[in-house]
């Protein structure tokens, strides 16, 4: 098998260098130069479509092997023997929504105006203190059939103190 150290990707013109691999075996002055300014298209696929890396003939260790999932809208890599999410799609912006304020009796405030996917999505404070989800509260989904989602603390909100929730960390 003949190692291929540049190939000529324009049919005009065979002085094309937009890819060049420098082998230099496995130390430092081995790379590949991609002298381009459009973009690299990634393999993509879905979660089920992922390659099989274990137990497969490799000139090393699958570590490394990137793509893009077509199920979870994301880059993955191969590392530590695991698929890992590189870049997750991010969300469009942080909103901020203020509920209250408390009376020391109720626990349940709403609706929100987006509905997380997980409790842990959101941050919540109450006052300016950080609350932690499922020991300080926990979403309310489809709360009393109504459709919107609520938070429910675990103790009353103190008098006078506001709820202040933050959407768009994750989806």
């Amino acid at each position: 098998m003949k190692f291929l150290k540049t190939k000529n990707v324009s049919k005009f013109s065979i002085n094309d260098r937009t890819i060049v691999a420098y082998p230099g075996g496995n130390g430092p002055g081995a790379r590949v130069v991609m002298n381009a300014h459009g973009g690299l298209m990634l393999p993509k696929g879905t979660t089920s479509e992922r390659p099989q890396l274990t137990g497969v003939r490799q000139p090393t260790d699958a570590n490394g092997t990137i793509r893009y999932n077509t199920t979870t809208s994301s880059i993955e890599a191969y590392v530590g023997g695991a698929w890992e999410v590189v870049r997750a799609p991010g969300a469009a912006s942080i909103t901020k929504q203020t509920l209250g304020p408390g009376d020391d009796i109720d626990t349940i405030f709403g609706p929100l105006t987006q509905v997380p996917a997980a409790d842990d999505n959101i941050l919540v404070l109450v006052e300016n203190v950080m609350q932690i989800s499922v020991t300080n509260y926990n979403i309310l989904y489809n709360y009393l059939g109504s459709g919107n989602a609520y938070i429910e603390f675990t103790s009353p909100v103190p008098t006078g103190k506001y709820v202040t929730i933050y959407f768009g960390f994750a989806n």
